[in-house]
């Protein structure tokens, strides 16, 4: 099987194309849309395919400025791909990318159905547990067995959901969820291209090289807790999040100070489970 060519190489290659369609061809805005408005419909997006194609479209400059170039997503090409003409080559190039939105807009976060885990609690683990100054029993080291699975399960969508708690929020002023890693490293991003952020749950969730990489673009991080507790108590940071929407907002309408809070994200989670129980499983495979 043939490898992919070099992310730099298809990179450039992208980079030649859309200065050559621009100057030679079909201007690469005027191709992308038309690709949109092609593949972005209600048989491919259940999720207001209207909405999805504005946003799409809305993120095109990425690809033009020199100072987001490196949020341009790696998408994989075969080397005999780079050798296509400049036209051929952006056509397919801007259909993978609208593709990864139309992925990533597949299913909702808060519609997820949890699949068991994968692998076995090992036995020896039990054991250990099971002393008489632990669980006390074999069965009731299963059940917390059980216990860490489901907490396990809960933090493996807990990201995706405050990413969906914090869209519902921000819509309104402008901001796009950047669904099915169409951007490097970015979760939102503002409708005129000029403000992005990415979402971590706890401060001690971004290593040294990722924040880097989003400093050198411009982008910023939230982080909704401190992986620490401050004198006991467990610490967040709403208001931060609140500035960063404010500064990047792209309506004319005040942001209010209690868009987003600690309480009202614990409710959407509540109620998210409460109406999709299925989101979350303790169960292990062929159990």
């Amino acid at each position: 099987m043939a490898k992919n060519a070099k992310r730099e190489d298809v990179k450039k290659k992208l980079s030649e194309s859309l200065n050559y369609c621009n100057s030679h061809h079909i201007p690469a805005q005027e191709l992308f849309e038309s690709i949109a408005d092609r593949t972005i419909n209600n048989e491919t997006c259940h999720y207001d395919a209207n909405e999805r194609k504005r946003e799409m479209k809305s993120l095109f400059p990425i690809l033009l400025q020199a100072e987001t170039s490196a949020m341009i997503p790696s998408i994989p090409m075969k080397p005999d791909i780079l050798e296509l003409d400049s036209k051929a080559f952006l056509e397919l190039w801007l259909n993978k990318w609208i593709s990864k939105f139309l992925s990533g807009w597949q299913s909702l976060p808060s519609d997820y159905v949890a699949n068991p885990k994968k692998t076995v609690t090992d036995e020896a683990l039990i054991h250990m547990v099971m002393d008489a100054k632990h669980a006390g029993s074999k069965e009731r080291a299963y059940e917390w067995a059980a216990h860490h699975n489901l907490f396990m399960s809960a933090e493996n969508i807990g990201g995706s959901l405050l990413e969906e708690y914090i869209y519902s929020k921000i819509k309104p002023y402008g901001w796009i969820w950047c669904r099915g890693k169409i951007l490097t490293a970015i979760d939102f991003c503002n409708d005129e291209c000029t403000a992005m952020f990415q979402v971590k749950n706890k401060t001690n969730t971004e290593n040294s090289s990722g924040k880097g990489f989003r400093e050198s673009c411009g982008a910023k991080a939230w982080n909704r807790m401190k992986a620490e507790r401050r004198n006991g108590k467990i610490e967040t940071y709403w208001p931060k999040l609140i500035e960063i929407v404010r500064e990047g907002s792209t309506v004319d309408k005040p942001v209010p100070n209690d868009l987003v809070t600690e309480a009202d994200y614990l409710d959407f989670v509540s109620n998210t489970v409460r109406n999709n129980p299925y989101l979350i499983s303790e169960r292990e495979g062929d159990l």
